[in-house]
């Protein structure tokens, strides 16, 4: 049978690929190849831990390092779905009918038909969702221009993954938005007002003066000595046009008040302090006065007492709260913080069977748990995250943000008015610090709210 001139070439190439496979390597390149692979390794990942300081060889070691980063964003749901058991309901808003609760909340749930994450303005009276925000996050994004190991804006805090974290409702109707994310503030209609560049994160609360504190996290660690993508805390003081006024490092306040030893003396992690709430004092109290902080520092599952005028910590503790969030000035003495009472020790960090809600009275050093047959009824058990506020009669908002559950119930654990974030199937998808509206102080933002007109 007669060949072509094309499989003759064919064969020709083939077997010299053959004869390319089957060469002997000489052992000392071998050799050669196991030493520089552990070497370029040790150096890549030297660069970036260093990679501000490099140059060009740095952004380009850290662009690469996230590459598998990149990839699995890429497969993974924008949805923020709850891996555990929980209980099978319909999402939305149900109520006790004999019980009408005056007030609103502002939750941020992920919203399967638009792909994204949310803002409603919910009528508690009766469960209806009266204002719709949009917030045009990609908007903020595309004037942030800093680089960090903790984050890269552009590919993980889109608008189909920013979760719009704790909500603050200005008295015109806007919203004040981050998710360790540029800090923004948006019209009712969703439109950028200003965008403060900088990893921004966890609570936003207005201030006796009107500025806005929230936790601030440097892109590039300030603290000496450590890896890229270390988390260095501060309190961070805004103003309501956006202009930056005061960052103050966690390591530095624990540092002058003779605390360091809180954290410095702990083996090293990345994220030694963990800073989630900043609740200022809104009017003078037994051992605080207006202006004064509360900082939560999960972490070191540590409460202070900070005086931002003058630098120092007037009052601290530590336990006993486990890795808790959300404290709230409830008088002139008093004090409740949610516990999230997590074994951090344990493989999976679990919860110690539930959170609590705690009551701590700065005057004698007490601490009880008024709401405990509440959470043990209800099994709330948020292993992070998670919010406390306590209301007017007794009854508390709480927020199960893992679970996507908020609900208002009494000490008892009788349930007001409950409302879950899940999809069609019934999966739970996470909420993002919900807060409660009461329309005798808050009346001016949400007329302003109900009342925007958007095209």
């Amino acid at each position: 049978m007669r060949r072509d001139k094309d499989s003759d070439s064919e064969d020709r190439e083939y077997g010299a690929f053959e004869r390319l496979l089957a060469r002997p390597v000489p052992l000392w390149s071998l050799a050669l190849v196991l030493l520089l692979v552990p070497l370029a390794a040790m150096g890549a990942g030297a660069i970036v831990d260093g990679w501000e300081k490099s140059g060009a060889v740095g952004r380009a070691a850290i662009t690469l390092a996230r590459v598998p980063d990149t990839i699995q964003h890429l497969f993974r749901s924008n949805a923020p779905y709850f891996g555990g058991r929980y209980e099978k309901l319909p999402g939305g808003f149900t109520r006790d009918a004999a019980f009408t609760d005056p007030g609103y909340a502002l939750i941020s749930p992920f919203d399967p038909a638009r792909k994204r994450s949310v803002v409603e303005l919910v009528r508690l009276s009766d469960g209806r969702n009266v204002h719709t925000f949009v917030p045009d996050v990609d908007a903020a994004n595309a004037r942030s221009k800093f680089r960090s190991a903790l984050t890269d804006v552009h590919r993980d805090k889109t608008a189909g993954l920013n979760r719009l974290m704790h909500p603050l409702l200005l008295r015109d109707g806007s919203l004040v938005l981050h998710d360790s994310s540029p800090l923004a503030r948006y019209d009712a209609c969703g439109r950028l007002l200003w965008s403060l560049d900088g990893i921004f994160s966890h609570s936003t609360e207005l201030g006796p003066d009107g500025t806005i504190w929230a936790p601030y996290r440097y892109p590039v660690p300030r603290e000496p000595g450590v890896k890229a993508d270390f988390w260095d805390d501060a309190v961070a003081q805004v103003s309501p046009e956006g202009a930056l006024l005061k960052v103050d490092r966690v390591a530095d306040i624990l540092e002058r008040n003779g605390l360091a030893r809180l954290w410095r003396g702990r083996p090293y992690v990345q994220d030694p302090f963990h800073l989630n709430d900043i609740q200022p004092a809104m009017t003078d109290g037994r051992m605080w006065k207006k202006g004064d902080l509360f900082l939560s520092i999960r972490n070191l599952s540590l409460i202070a007492l900070y005086r931002p005028e003058t630098g120092r910590v007037l009052w601290w503790k530590i336990g006993p709260w486990r890795f808790q969030h959300d404290v709230s000035i409830l008088d002139d003495h008093r004090i409740s913080v949610f516990d999230n009472n997590t074994l951090m020790g344990y493989p999976d960090e679990r919860v110690n069977g539930h959170n609590r809600l705690l009551v701590h009275d700065l005057s004698n050093n007490k601490t009880g748990s008024p709401w405990e047959k509440g959470f043990v009824t209800n099994r709330i058990a948020t292993r992070a995250q998670g919010r406390g506020t306590p209301l007017p009669g007794g009854d508390a908002m709480i927020e199960e943000t893992e679970q996507g559950r908020l609900l208002r119930m009494s000490p008892e654990g009788a349930v007001r008015w409950r409302y879950i974030s899940a999809d069609s199937a019934e999966r739970r998808m996470a909420l993002s610090w919900a807060r409660y509206l009461d329309p005798t102080t808050d009346g001016p933002a949400i007329q302003a709210t109900v009342n925007a007109k958007c095209s």
